[in-house]
């Protein structure tokens, strides 16, 4: 899978023109096994595709899950790892209209990184909460609830995501500051035993901004503040949350004129009820750590990782890989 991205993000920097001069925030959203594939929008700037303009964007994010709970009526158990691949393609429809498509790629497996992740924990005095009692390099979701058990996945899986549609408003253009706001429409079209699609046709709506700094270390802040409304037809139907808020705050720096550092926080509100567990009943808040890094003056490659602030409501480890451009 990831010499299948490397060669992927190689071709399209090698055979599309590049004039991204924009800084964005991280093209992100919670990837935990049960939640990321919902309708829940990467985030995003304020600023759209400009009238006549076509961007695409690939955006992988490899995350590793080793988490369990115990309580009175439910077991959790989420033991794996996913690799997800994002295509999204944008057109700047009208001088402030845009629309897109989302194709997302999904991998379900045992996967590699354990260890280092392990390691990493280890090196900088974090915990490694349930990895410590959790056999390594298996792939295994498990939910019980009142003795009845309502998933079992233990086998590999691969295939297309769900797709979703957007149309983006401009709402300001200025120099320093932008804003917009998006629509967004996800089908259900994947397989939710797989865990490669939520079952649910979903709506949500974003409205984002940011603000450009000027001079030779310019700083940006990027802003969001959304709402997701979750359709009929979960692997969890009965304990499903329809209204979902979701928000992001990030900063970059300009360090250098190749060398942009991004620091970034997500946050959603709960996707299940009437569960003890934080894993399905809690709220989700993780931190982005990473940078832009201006290859020349038409390629931007964006690497990070993140780590769940509220522990076991996200993957407690991600690996963040992004390009963008437009032509």
């Amino acid at each position: 899978m990831l010499r299948f991205v490397s060669c992927l993000l190689f071709c399209c920097s090698y055979f599309i023109g590049l004039s991204q001069t924009n800084i964005k925030p991280f093209a992100s959203h919670n990837q935990a096994p049960l939640i990321h594939s919902y309708g829940l929008p990467n985030t995003e700037g304020g600023k759209i595709v400009e009238k006549g303009k076509f961007s695409m964007s690939s955006i992988f994010n490899l995350s590793s899950n080793s988490t369990n709970a115990l309580f009175q009526n439910e077991i959790v158990y989420f033991d794996g790892e996913m690799a997800r691949l994002d295509l999204n393609a944008k057109y700047g429809i009208a001088e402030r209209f845009e629309i897109g498509l989302n194709l997302p790629f999904v991998n379900h497996s045992s996967g590699f990184m354990d260890s280092s992740i392990d390691g990493f924990h280890s090196a900088l005095g974090l915990s490694g909460g349930a990895r410590g009692v959790t056999p390594k390099g298996e792939m295994h979701y498990v939910y019980s609830r009142d003795g009845i058990i309502l998933f079992n996945i233990d086998e590999p899986s691969f295939g297309i995501g769900d797709i979703s549609f957007e149309l983006g408003l401009k709402l300001l253009e200025h120099k320093t500051h932008s804003m917009a706001l998006r629509a967004y429409l996800k089908l259900n079209n994947a397989d939710k035993k797989k865990l490669l699609g939520s079952g649910t046709v979903d709506f949500s709506f974003q409205f984002s901004g940011q603000t450009t700094g000027v001079g030779p270390r310019p700083a940006y802040f990027f802003y969001s503040l959304g709402y997701l409304r979750v359709g009929k037809g979960s692997l969890l139907e009965d304990m499903q949350s329809r209204n979902v808020t979701f928000a992001s705050l990030g900063l970059a720096v300009k360090a250098t004129s190749l060398f942009v550092p991004k620091v970034q926080f997500d946050y959603h509100s709960k996707f299940f009820k009437n569960s003890m567990t934080e894993e399905l009943g809690d709220s989700g808040l993780q931190l982005l750590l990473g940078a832009d890094f201006i290859l020349n003056e038409n390629l931007i490659l964006t690497g990070g990782f993140s780590e769940d602030i509220k522990i076991n409501t996200s993957p407690d480890f991600l690996l963040h890989l992004a390009l963008n451009y437009t032509f």
